[in-house]
């Protein structure tokens, strides 16, 4: 009989884990990105909209809607004006060729020249000396790049692998049929060295600079393989400037190497445990990484799902003051006031969700983790400047993720530092307003003559 209730206990036992085995597989195939970190291009059979049902109106613009007209360019930026004088009238047929004129209807047409890339040839003579019959040939003159193309091709070729996302092959195809210049994939990738070593420096610049900002947003993704290392691209973005880091890893060292070991000012990030090496910064959790979360529990089944579900509206009801206190309808003070029922109420349910038996394992590991994290859930409360989400992060990042799905990641050291160094430039450019081709050119006829690279400031 003992015997008998030792199988029969065991068999039970099997039976628990196998059912909470299928759980956590079920639990994952539903996963997707509004209940998970996993990205929208990874999501099955995605809903689609219902087809709206047609209105009977004509397609565009309806009567009596607001027109909008192109902006005429500036009279500086008008390159040519042609001045057309009607020559008899369309009523009558008088002649108008001697009437003074009244006004004039501007149309301008734009368009772009026909382009060949300008070709400079330096003939190095060779001259014998009458004295000691030595033959010396000429130098090339100062200022002129090594190669063979010029600091506005390299430039031009930089910019549109590192700042369009361009591939090598389709650079050099672009090259030809828009420059006229025939370059070889050895070539393209030259040009990307050399514009890779000019900007060096002020990525390098720009990244001590956000070191030293009063707050900035993280995050990082997987970035595909650099020999045997498994690589990440790590950015901190503040209000004027991106700084990106390619890494071999994505732990404390990598974190470190982002912001710097004494960081002090305010980090918007995601959950994600490296970046709590960093002590004295003051952190934000992302709220909408925390949704998703709830999202995830909300579709569970039993205590979970309740909770999740009521942790859902929580947040809303968080959210909804938030916006409130964005468009100055309430103060900050009442903000803080009216957060707190929703605060004790959120705890209060991740710690059931921590302690109950009935909870999934994937549910009582987020509670225990956020309720060990809860003062960084709450921060955008009470300091000015901290918002409740990450989502300034995740845009810049998101121009990488593009690239990386495009050039499957970089093949060496020098890739790795083009990837970062032009994401970063680029990335700061457009928040500075900068024109990312004059600065570039710029930055390379510097290096040419040895000097340093360009301020990069509008």
């Amino acid at each position: 009989m003992d015997e008998l209730l030792q199988k029969i206990s065991k068999l039970e036992a099997l039976l628990e884990a196998a059912m909470t085995r299928i759980a956590e597989l079920e639990a994952k195939g539903k996963q997707d990105s509004g209940n998970s970190s996993k990205p929208p291009s990874s999501d099955l059979g995605r809903k689609r909209k219902p087809p709206v049902e047609p209105s009977g109106r004509k397609r565009g613009g309806q009567p009596g809607h607001a027109g909008q007209n192109r902006e005429l360019a500036p009279p500086e930026e008008v390159d040519e004006v042609v001045d057309q004088d009607p020559q008899t009238c369309e009523n009558c047929g008088e002649s108008l060729e001697k009437e003074p004129r009244l006004d004039a209807f501007l149309r301008q047409v734009t368009d772009t020249p026909w382009y060949k890339a300008f070709v400079k040839e330096f003939r190095l003579w060779l001259k014998a000396c009458p004295k000691c019959g030595k033959t010396t040939r000429g130098q090339m003159p100062e200022g002129v790049p090594d190669g063979a193309f010029g600091p506005q091709l390299q430039a031009r070729i930089g910019l549109l692998s590192g700042r369009y996302r361009l591939t090598r092959r389709e650079t050099r195809s672009l090259a030809k049929d828009l420059f006229g210049v025939r370059m070889s994939l050895g070539s393209v990738q030259a040009c990307c060295n050399t514009v890779s070593a000019a900007v060096a420096e002020p990525a390098q610049t720009i990244h001590t600079e956000v070191k030293r900002a009063p707050m900035v947003h993280v995050d990082e993704t997987g970035f595909g393989r650099c020999g045997k290392d498994r690589m990440w691209l790590w950015v901190a973005a503040t209000d004027d400037a991106e700084a990106f880091r390619l890494l071999p890893g994505r732990g404390r060292e990598q974190a470190k190497d982002l912001l710097g070991d004494g960081f002090p000012g305010l980090i918007h990030r995601d959950r994600w445990k490296p970046y709590e090496v960093i002590k004295t910064a003051v952190h934000q959790l992302c709220h909408s990484h925390i949704r998703r979360d709830f999202q995830s529990m909300l579709e569970s089944m039993g205590e979970t799902g309740t909770q999740g579900c009521m942790l859902m509206l929580a947040s809303d009801r968080a959210f909804h003051l938030w916006h409130q206190f964005e468009r100055g309808e309430i103060s900050r003070k009442q903000l803080i006031r009216r957060t707190k029922p929703i605060q004790d109420e959120i705890w209060q349910r991740l710690e059931i969700l921590r302690d109950g038996p009935d909870t999934t394992k994937k549910a009582r590991g987020t509670a225990k983790d956020l309720l060990r994290q809860w003062a960084s859930l709450w921060t955008f409360i009470h300091r000015d400047g901290a918002v409740p989400s990450n989502n300034h992060a995740e845009r810049s990042i998101r121009k990488a993720v593009l690239w990386r799905k495009v050039s499957l990641g970089a093949d060496s050291e020098g890739g790795c530092r083009f990837v970062e160094r032009m994401l970063t430039v680029a990335g700061t450019a457009r928040k500075r307003g900068i024109d990312l081709l004059d600065w570039l050119t710029r930055a390379l006829q510097a290096k040419i003559s040895r000097l340093p690279a360009p301020a990069f400031r509008r």
